[in-house]
């Protein structure tokens, strides 16, 4: 039987769900309401395993930025709060969903029978959340800031009381700034020393398991640097056919690119072909 959610409790209404493709969301329980920040690639009844956790509670879908691998979970719930300038997310699913259904198959992460949300439901309403926007679920607030870099719209979601960023894709070992909708290095660089303004004592990711904390931010601006004069190597994504980029491997090291110390960063276009040397 395939597993498709993989459940770890964090500590008092915190919890981290994973999917058969290793993506990351994180729910988080306030004594009136819950909230699913993201809500990973859309295999499995999404909405059932999170009723499991915290009952009847209304549950509020936090999106941080548009992509499939965020935002098919999405349509197990009626509505989901997206950022102003990522509602194309939809589309993305429409556009990309099978590729990923097709990949989940090949890898034996799920079987035919294993229910899809983009396929079997309808999409959820839309409601837009922005930077500043503020989630009281009682006892826990989630407080919506702009992360922008690997997509132009791209928000988090900040903890006070647990003094947590949920961070999406903004910041992770491998920077991937390679979409029509990223933005440039000094973006990125920008979004960075913002999380280190921050009152938080560490950021989860969207796709590893691991706490990064303030100390970590100085690797990631070292990355920024690095692919800024760095020549790279082309990269094409392993299932969509589209998605492409220049990769940086910043020296940091380790080339164990499931280390969380890891540093890559995927810039747009692809490299200059490398001329072959006559022997």
């Amino acid at each position: 039987m395939v597993r498709l959610f993989a459940i770890e409790e964090m500590g008092p209404g915190l919890w981290r769900i994973g999917d058969p493709l290793g993506d990351l969301c994180y729910l988080v329980e306030g004594e009136r309401e819950a909230a699913l920040i993201d809500t990973m690639a859309g295999f499995g009844d999404l909405a059932a395993c999170v009723r499991g956790l915290v009952g009847a509670k209304p549950v509020r879908v936090l999106l941080t930025h548009r992509h499939l691998d965020h935002t098919s979970g999405a349509y197990w719930f009626d509505e989901a709060w997206v950022p102003a300038g990522e509602t194309s997310c939809w589309d993305s699913c429409d556009t990309y969903g099978e590729f990923m259904w097709q990949h989940a198959q090949e890898m034996g992460a799920v079987v035919s029978e294993t229910p899809y949300g983009p396929r079997d439901r309808t999409r959820p309403a839309t409601r837009l959340v922005g930077e500043g926007d503020v989630f009281d679920l009682g006892g826990y607030t989630l407080e919506a800031v702009a992360l922008p870099g690997h997509t132009d719209g791209s928000l988090g979601y900040v903890c006070p009381e647990l003094r947590t960023l949920f961070s999406g894709d903004a910041v992770t070992p491998i920077a991937c700034l390679c979409f029509p909708e990223s933005l440039p290095l000094f973006t990125w660089k920008e979004t960075i020393e913002k999380i280190r303004r921050l009152s938080i004592d560490r950021f989860l990711t969207g796709h590893h398991r691991h706490d990064f904390t303030k100390d970590d931010l100085d690797g990631f601006l070292a990355a920024a640097d690095f692919a800024a004069d760095d020549r790279g190597y082309a990269w094409h994504h392993g299932f969509i056919p589209d998605w492409e980029g220049t990769l940086h491997f910043a020296p940091n090291g380790t080339d164990d690119v499931d280390s969380p110390d890891f540093r890559a960063v995927i810039t747009p276009g692809l490299p200059v072909p490398r001329k072959r040397r006559r022997a």
